[in-house]
């Protein structure tokens, strides 16, 4: 095996690891998640709970920034917001400047479930993270930080990335 098939397979292995620790946190915190999940949400989609999660951290956004956000269509986000008005979990209202536009909220029950379930998720997070040293806990996170950085700028054109770096 040569050189750069040995890398190729060792960065396989790697995201394999990662992938494993991922999936094992997760199913960790999913079983902690039972004694707190609320009934509420009990049969909504993914979709809905990452809707009500960006409502929660941006409220008064508007349909076609959610439907940009879930990536999915403008009718399927109407549908699924018209699901969660009837369930009494997101108001709409209209905008202070243009009354054509509507905005949404969550409702104060949802506002405060959402607010509950991010505490346990952090709270699941920092669990994981507390047995190991200050050290090693502030590199992980910074490397992850950083190839998320790296992931999400590829894309710019590489003037902009030397000019935001340069910038730092």
């Amino acid at each position: 095996m040569c050189h750069d098939d040995r890398d190729r397979h060792s960065e396989s292995s790697l995201a394999e690891r990662f992938m494993r620790v991922f999936e094992m946190s997760h199913h960790q915190m999913s079983q902690e998640k039972q004694q707190h999940h609320h009934h509420a949400f009990k049969d909504l989609s993914i979709n809905k709970l990452v809707a009500l999660n960006m409502l929660y951290r941006q409220p008064g956004s508007a349909q076609k920034e959610l439907a940009e956000f879930l990536q999915i269509t403008p009718a399927a986000v109407s549908t699924a917001v018209r699901e969660l008005e009837n369930t009494g979990l997101v108001e709409r209202k209209p905008d202070q400047d243009d009354v054509r536009l509507m905005r949404l909220y969550l409702s104060e029950k949802a506002h405060q479930i959402v607010g509950e379930t991010i505490k346990h998720r952090h709270d699941a997070i920092a669990k994981l993270l507390d047995v190991l040293p200050s050290e090693e806990q502030h590199m992980i996170v910074t490397s992850l930080e950083k190839a998320l950085q790296i992931l999400t700028t590829r894309d710019v054109p590489l003037s902009l990335q030397s000019d935001n770096e340069a910038n730092r």
